[in-house]
């Protein structure tokens, strides 16, 4: 124990010298007794070890210090080791771990002596002087919100309560239904007490859908409808096919039947079909024709007088006028 004393002793306080050599007896009975069950390269490296992290520690050099802690740890740990643990983890900044380890080596002191234990107690000590704390309190709607302490969530007993901490700057978030989020960060100091209270803001109402621009132009007009027109074409083209195919049978049974009987008074009765065909397709014909002319013609009309968009409706507009105009109506068209 005397390298360890001796580098506690440049920072803190002075011992005996009585005590720095019951100090290194008992470290070298804890690394000596238990040969038989360990391997005594390993008892020898670790041996090496520990004392280069005593000087590595009177170095000031917390992290290499620690790393030669630890390895020496894994080969036995002993409260002279947990010892030294801590107090680089308090020269890194990180008291609150450092706290836990001296505490550790506190619970196995009795073993080491009167005068460790009173070591360790001091070290303890001083050190929960050191150590800041954060008091977290709730405010205005923050009843039921959800605190976090630097992204890990806080129950209900660490909130209201004094929370120890390494110092340094501490990051505070809240949130709650219906609230703006809260964060905050406070930096905390040695020996002090930080107090924050956390206070939520209502979350303004959703704004609704935005109403569309008015304009001064009206909408534009729908494409016209053709589709009745091009109905009554279909029809009309369809019809003056159809006229023209009964035409040709007409003309191709009434050739036949004038090569079968030149003289219609005499022909015989087998060729009454054929004339009455004839009759047939010289009626049918004519009219299907017209038909389809017709259709065709009032399709290419209905084309002709549909509205354009911007342009003034086309045809025929029938308008009611005074008594002494003929017939009390007055005709007006737009082709």
């Amino acid at each position: 124990m005397n390298p360890s004393l001796l580098a506690n002793s440049r920072t803190h306080r002075r011992v005996g010298l009585a005590f720095l050599r019951a100090g290194f007896a008992a470290l070298c009975f804890t690394f000596t007794v238990p040969a038989g069950a360990q391997d005594p390269t390993d008892l020898k490296r670790a041996r090496a070890q520990f004392q280069r992290g005593i000087e590595l520690e009177q170095a000031g050099n917390w992290s290499e210090a620690i790393q030669q802690f630890r390895e020496v740890g894994q080969v036995r740990m002993t409260p002279q080791v947990r010892f030294h643990i801590a107090f680089c983890e308090e020269g890194l900044g990180r008291l609150v771990t450092a706290l836990g380890g001296y505490e550790l080596a506190l619970a196995e002191a009795d073993a080491v002596g009167a005068d460790f234990r009173a070591e360790v107690e001091t070290s303890i000590g001083k050190l929960r002087e050191r150590i800041p704390k954060l008091l977290i309190e709730r405010g205005t709607n923050a009843e039921a919100a959800l605190v976090q302490l630097d992204g890990i969530d806080l129950g209900a007993s660490s909130v209201g309560v004094e929370v120890p901490l390494d110092p340094g700057p501490h990051t505070i978030t809240a949130s709650a239904p219906g609230y703006l989020p809260f964060s905050q960060t406070a930096e905390l100091r040695e020996r002090e007490v930080t107090k924050l209270t956390i206070e939520l803001e209502l979350a303004p109402e959703p704004e609704g859908p935005l109403a569309p621009a008015a304009t001064d132009q009206p909408p534009p007009p729908p494409a016209p409808n053709r589709t009745v027109p091009y109905i009554v074409g279909g029809v009309g083209a369809a019809s003056l096919i159809a006229g023209g195919v009964f035409f040709a049978l007409r003309q191709t049974t009434l050739a036949s039947l004038e090569e079968n009987c030149p003289d219609p008074l005499r022909c015989d009765i087998r060729n009454k079909p054929a004339y009455e065909r004839v009759k047939l397709y010289s009626v049918v014909a004519p009219v299907t024709a017209g038909v389809g002319i017709a259709a065709l013609a009032a399709a290419t009309t209905l084309i002709l007088l549909e509205k354009k968009p911007g342009q003034p409706q086309k045809g025929v507009v029938v308008t009611p006028v005074a008594p002494n105009t003929f017939a009390g109506v007055s005709v007006a068209g737009r082709f």
